[in-house]
């Protein structure tokens, strides 16, 4: 569970743990000292993943931890490892492969075969800008074609995430990052906690996202906190639900 502080909060108690100052953790974390100071006052609500990532191995904590507050994202205890790719299939899901797991916790997916195997085209961004671009893309036979143990309800296409906004903060699931292909069902139902594929208004192509509510409105939350919320105006559309990741060979 989550706790109310703020990053700048708990990193101030992480330093008197420590008995750390301001600018020896500048030094052992290789981030400018006034950066560290703009954390701890909290006029720096946002900072980059890649200053936190640095603070909070320096701090001996997780970057997940330090961003969140999350006392389930601590480190684990001494002597513990994680194999790069176990850190990111472990905590999601049923490993449906080496290199793939379903988005259980995320998209509440039932219909999963051990046996069966189902197709699905790989699309780009630019073809997934309405429910109709999805419906013509996907019938497209010269589509290259990715399997999965997942049926979908509606139609099902894969995507290759791009860019950071997915990507969370070392330590914290689900996590995906850019290149990392995501199947999606448009047939699912969207609902507050689930990662959806969402077309913006006055926007090209389509928004990946997770989905939250707070105080009665809806919002697109990115992985990353790195990247800022998202109010999903009326004139805003769900077009699929993320059901499967598969990470590249």
């Amino acid at each position: 569970m989550s706790d109310e502080s703020t990053i700048g909060t708990r990193l101030r108690d992480l330093m008197e743990t420590a008995r750390v100052s301001e600018n020896e953790l500048a030094r052992r974390a290789d981030v400018p000292q006034p950066t560290i100071h703009r954390i701890l006052k909290g006029t720096s609500k946002s900072p980059r993943i890649s200053n936190l990532e640095k603070i909070a191995k320096a701090l001996g904590t997780t970057t997940g931890y330090l961003a969140y507050g999350d006392s389930t994202l601590r480190p684990p205890r001494a002597g513990a490892t994680l194999s790069a790719m176990g850190t990111l299939l472990g905590p999601i899901g049923s490993v449906l492969s080496p290199v793939g797991y379903a988005i259980d916790a995320i998209s509440g997916v039932q219909q999963r075969s051990a046996t069966r195997v189902y197709d699905y085209p790989c699309l780009e961004w630019s073809q997934t800008g309405t429910s109709d671009a999805v419906a013509a893309a996907a019938s497209n036979k010269k589509n290259s074609m990715e399997p999965s143990a997942c049926k979908a309800k509606g139609i099902g296409f894969w995507l290759h995430v791009k860019g950071d906004a997915m990507s969370a903060p070392p330590g914290v699931s689900p996590s995906l990052p850019e290149g990392i292909k995501v199947l999606f069902d448009t047939g699912l139902g969207s609902a507050p906690g689930k990662l959806v594929l969402a077309q913006l208004a006055n926007t090209p192509e389509p928004t990946f996202r997770k989905l939250i509510e707070d105080s009665g409105k809806s919002y697109l939350q990115p992985l990353n906190p790195s990247y800022p919320l998202i109010s999903l105006e009326k004139n805003c559309s769900i077009l699929a639900v993320a059901v499967e990741a598969k990470t590249l060979l």
